[in-house]
């Protein structure tokens, strides 16, 4: 084989080249090798991504490749442009044109994302950038297909050098026609084995990125390349010709993975969904197509990291719906409006990702009382997992109907409390639930010892209530607690309550102050009895002493405290005067909104056992079984657009013909699958 007989060639041309072109690598560039090639690189690969390449080699394992990263989220021509803001923008924040950067000094312009996209692309260098498909339109036949969107080999690049490099193969170049500001150059191709036609050669800093990209491609499209050209200058289809891959096995060794293609990488990950296995795994060239492919890979199988799904919503205003997930998210695809749909008349305007919490601004043309359906994909969590396709359902217009769920109204409470104290609720809507409703004034969840004991020492005491906010339908005065005694300033209680299944929380209570009482009362919330923080304008306390006064402290702006088992409440008494001073609360209750009529259901997406490759194609195609299962024995049907059989089979034929009938949609019938193909 061609390419064993030149390993060895490769491998000394790789010693005796290798401390030159360090030393012209940028430093930047050299401490991502030594870094990120033994933690970068790994630490954002998704857990479990290539677990089924276990025990794979050559060929083999490109097929196993393929098996993951084939039916990637396809996005349009037009979108490529947005997406370079995630993919393709230096440090610096402007385009990082690998046609025209020097990363050895300053390079002799830059573009600014979308203000230089090209619209009249001129006659010299650095008018504006384009996109770049560096594996050629006419190699894959152009058109719409996946190859034509895919960000891996779609680079943004000057406009002007795309032109010149036309649909030219990359190479090597010994006497350049022309020579570009950064240092590429076009001529006639020198590299041992190539045609002798006119090329371009990259600088030698992105070599390694433009090989990696090929390989791509021949892992990607290896079952789907029925429409590309049958040769190019350096392709056999969607396959490299032995000079090209010699060539890019020096470049992919010569230029290793940089932060920069991890970066973009991860981008492009978030946003089709599959990403570069050679990335990655620099080192699965030489598996595949270098003297390491006689070696199985060994590799450990990773438990898959767990999908993130949405843990509380609600239209919080008619234009404004807020939710929270059940693990951090990655911000630009929470926030990106692409992976949201309501419908054709009403929209996402705009998104907000902030402390978890995402926050939709919609606008339209809503209608009175009507159910809306809000579609969620392609948003990534931090631990790399993406949320499953989820629907919720809200009920338009935003209605505020805050009821009481439950209270301490202290009826039972005795004239002189026992300390250390703990009161439960004893007016509860939410029994359903696991979590119980304490006050405490033990020590408890960070709450103070409060004292009861006769004459000046005392700081919990007991005196008549009111019916002042009392939730129950039938009222009744009962009791009250006072907090007193200035020996009790700078203490604090802590209210331990679920809100599962509610919203839009406040916590009304009544309050009376005596003259020389606590004039300063402090809240802050928790989520587990620990960690508190402030909540600000927490004026509960009355003004002026005298009677029963009702006060509301409002919950509605801290959506960490919507539908949980466990929410904490602090607060803090300050300004007492006197040994007597109190503040007495009665008809402490939590009231919210009903989650219910909101709902949340994620779609079951059947995962097929079999596919078609190439799909859409030029009628013939393989029927392909993801188990690596025997089923050549299973039989198979093929049916038109108006359900008529127009052939049948078994598995065992590899290769199924229906070139003898129109262009347009087919399906084929295995086992209880149904699969559509195109012939075009």
């Amino acid at each position: 084989m061609i390419i064993l007989s030149i390993y060895a060639e490769v491998a000394k041309f790789y010693v005796y080249s290798r401390i030159l072109f360090i030393m012209r690598k940028h430093i930047f560039t050299l401490f991502c090798f030594f870094l990120a090639l033994f933690v970068q690189i790994y630490a954002q690969i998704p857990s479990g991504y290539y677990n089924t390449v276990n025990g794979k080699k050559g060929k083999e394992l490109q097929i196993a490749l393929n098996q993951i990263i084939n039916n990637h989220r396809s996005v349009t021509y037009a979108e490529v442009w947005i997406y370079y803001q995630f993919t393709d923008l230096k440090p610096n924040g402007t385009i990082w044109d690998i046609y025209s950067d020097n990363p050895q000094g300053t390079p002799a312009y830059e573009f600014i994302f979308r203000t230089d996209q090209c619209i009249n692309i001129g006659n010299e260098e650095g008018k504006c950038y384009t996109r770049e498909h560096s594996f050629c339109q006419s190699w894959f036949g152009g058109g719409q297909a996946a190859p034509y969107t895919d960000i891996f080999h779609l680079y943004p690049v000057d406009g002007w050098i795309n032109t010149k490099r036309s649909n030219n193969p990359y190479g090597q170049i010994d006497n350049p026609s022309l020579t570009f500001k950064n240092g590429s150059k076009m001529g006639i191709n020198t590299y041992p084995g190539a045609p002798s036609v006119t090329c371009y050669e990259p600088i030698d800093e992105y070599k390694g990125d433009l090989a990696r990209s090929f390989f791509y491609m021949a892992a990607r499209y290896m079952f789907e390349d029925g429409g590309f050209q049958a040769e190019s200058p350096m392709t056999f289809k969607s396959q490299l010709q032995p000079w090209a891959l010699n060539m890019f096995m020096e470049w992919h060794q010569l230029d290793p993975v940089s932060q920069k293609e991890i970066d973009r990488n991860n981008a492009i990950y978030a946003i089709q969904k599959n990403r570069n296995p050679f990335i990655d795994h620099p080192e699965w060239v030489s598996k595949i197509w270098g003297g390491d492919s006689i070696n199985p890979l060994q590799i450990t199988p990773e438990a898959l990291p767990e999908n993130p799904k949405i843990k509380w919503f609600a239209l919080t205003d008619n234009r404004t719906l807020k939710m929270t997930f059940t693990q951090p998210m990655v911000g630009w695809t929470a926030e990106n409006p692409r992976n949201y749909y309501i419908g054709e008349t009403v929209s996402v305007t705009s998104l907000h990702y902030l402390n978890d919490t995402l926050v939709l601004h919609l606008g339209g043309l809503f209608s009175q009382n009507v159910t809306y359906n809000l579609s969620i994909r392609h948003v990534l969590a931090q631990n790399m997992a993406f949320i499953k396709d989820t629907v919720i359902s809200f009920l338009y217009p935003y209605k505020v109907e805050q009821i009481p769920l439950l209270a301490w109204t202290f009826d039972n409470l005795p004239s002189k409390p026992n300390t250390p104290n703990r009161i439960a609720a004893d007016y509860h809507l939410l029994l359903d639930t696991v979590s119980e409703a304490v006050l405490f004034c033990d020590g408890t969840y960070q709450s103070s010892v409060l004292l009861s004991a006769p004459g000046n020492a005392t700081e919990l005491d007991a005196f008549n209530g009111t019916v002042v906010g009392d939730p129950r339908p039938n009222p009744r005065a009962g009791r009250a607690i006072a907090f007193a005694n200035t020996t009790a300033n700078g203490k604090s209680v802590v209210l331990k309550f679920p809100t599962k299944g509610y919203f839009n929380l406040a916590l009304s209570m009544a309050v009376q102050r005596t003259a020389t009482g606590f004039n300063s009362h402090e809240w802050e919330w928790s989520l587990d009895g620990e960690n508190y923080m402030l909540i600000e304008s927490t004026a509960t306390c009355p003004l002026i002493a005298g009677d029963f006064v009702l006060t509301t402290l409002d919950l509605r702006n801290i959506d960490d405290l919507n539908d949980q088992y466990e929410v904490f409440l602090r607060l803090t008494l300050d300004g007492a005067t006197g040994p007597t001073g109190n503040n007495r609360f009665d008809n402490i209750t939590l009231r919210g909104v009903s989650i219910d009529g909101n709902s949340i259901h994620t779609p079951e997406k059947k995962s097929n056992r079999f596919f078609i490759a190439p799909n859409p194609n030029q009628g013939q195609f393989q029927i392909i079984n993801r188990d690596i299962i025997d089923f050549y024995n299973t039989g198979y049907v093929i049916y038109n657009a108006f359900g008529q059989v127009i052939k049948t089979g078994n598995l065992e034929n590899s290769l199924i013909d229906i070139s003898d009938q129109p262009n347009g949609i087919y399906f084929c019938r295995i086992l209880s699958e149904c699969l559509k193909l195109v012939k075009y």
